[in-house]
């Protein structure tokens, strides 16, 4: 059952002493506060002022799982944010205690794992074409430090284009389909369609250029200012393919970031543009990885999760006001987008 939460002072400041700082702190401030008794799950994410003149976050964790392994992964996360902040990315100094980012501190009679770190800003709350470009340089810069230093954390992410990720709503538009009033000749060309797309990745996933990345650059994690981008939040930064991840997070900024308001939603189709832009004003890619990277990019450009579920115009809310008009007419977009020629833009 999950319970209200009192700010932990004293395990605060015990956290504050065992990295090396005095324990007094004042203007605490919540990002996540989250006790669930019942399942013995804590979720702790904070920010405090320090006598040192500095504000760091601290973050404190029971989730489910192992929390030995899941330790260790920090741990590597962790390094890996310290390898791209010490050669030039701007991204926050983690903290070590005993030799160690990622350690154990008792919080609400659980043991949990704690991590210490710069606090570097506020978010960003709205996207723009020049914020999308801008996104492309660093994730291009980040990539090209991930290689050259090796780094590898050795678990996946949430974006993989050939397997599991967090953007297939592949298992809902075929429920959604079963309805006898879409049109199921576009329907199953989608289908296959997208069977052989995924083969075709699968075929050269493997011998693809691959390492660690980041895994959720999303303005969320961003903090812009000073004409530069900060990156920060690794805890879903895992090892990938680095065209997966340039373009599944290049539509995630797309398509799912906060507009400014009063800005015309079609605006959004300049972002995908501009962080490829930005992206390959760095890093080039080779042949293999930009025809992969068009494959990838057509498919889930046309059955991106929010065309099928969620928004009020995706074809499950179509479906559910019996708009099938308009829904057939979203599958023959999707099947377009699909089939789109490669224009050659992965390989300016």
């Amino acid at each position: 059952m999950e319970k209200e939460t009192i700010f932990p002072k004293r395990t605060v400041q015990a956290v504050l002493r065992m990295y090396g700082f005095d324990g007094a702190f004042c203007e605490p401030k919540e990002y996540i506060s989250f006790v669930d008794d019942d399942e013995k799950l804590v979720k702790l994410i904070f920010s405090v002022w320090l006598a040192e003149e500095k504000r760091v976050v601290v973050k404190i964790l029971h989730e489910e799982g192992d929390l030995l392994a899941d330790r260790e992964e920090i741990e590597r996360q962790s390094a890996f944010s310290e390898c791209m902040r010490q050669n030039g990315i701007r991204t926050p100094r983690r903290y070590r205690a005993n030799g160690r980012y990622c350690n154990e501190i008792s919080c609400y009679a659980l043991p949990c794992n704690v991590t210490v770190e710069d606090w570097c800003g506020e978010e960003i709350t709205e996207i723009n074409a020049e914020i999308a470009y801008r996104i492309g340089e660093m994730m291009a810069e980040m990539h090209l430090l991930s290689l050259a230093n090796h780094c590898e954390i050795g678990c996946g992410t949430l974006f993989s284009a050939a397997y599991e990720n967090d953007v297939d709503a592949f298992e809902e538009f075929c429920q959604i389909c079963e309805n006898e009033h879409l049109d199921q000749t576009v329907v199953t060309e989608i289908k296959e369609l997208r069977s052989q797309k995924l083969k075709m990745l699968r075929v050269v996933w493997d011998r693809l250029p691959k390492t660690a990345v980041q895994g959720d650059i999303s303005i969320n994690n961003l903090v812009y200012g000073e004409d530069q981008l900060t990156v920060f939040d690794y805890n879903n930064a895992g090892d990938e393919v680095l065209i997966s991840d340039l373009v599944m997070e290049g539509l995630l900024t797309a398509y799912e970031m906060e507009l400014p308001a009063g800005t015309d939603p079609q605006v959004r189709e300049t972002f995908f543009p501009a962080l490829l832009k930005g992206y390959l004003s760095r890093r080039s890619l080779s042949i293999e990885e930009a025809d992969t990277a068009w494959i990838a990019y057509t498919l889930y450009h046309a059955l991106w999760f929010t065309r099928i579920v969620y928004h009020e115009d995706s074809l499950e809310k179509l479906v559910a006001r019996n708009d099938y008009a308009a829904a057939n007419r979203l599958l023959a977009n999707m099947l377009k987008d699909m089939t789109e020629a490669d224009d050659g833009r992965f390989r300016l």
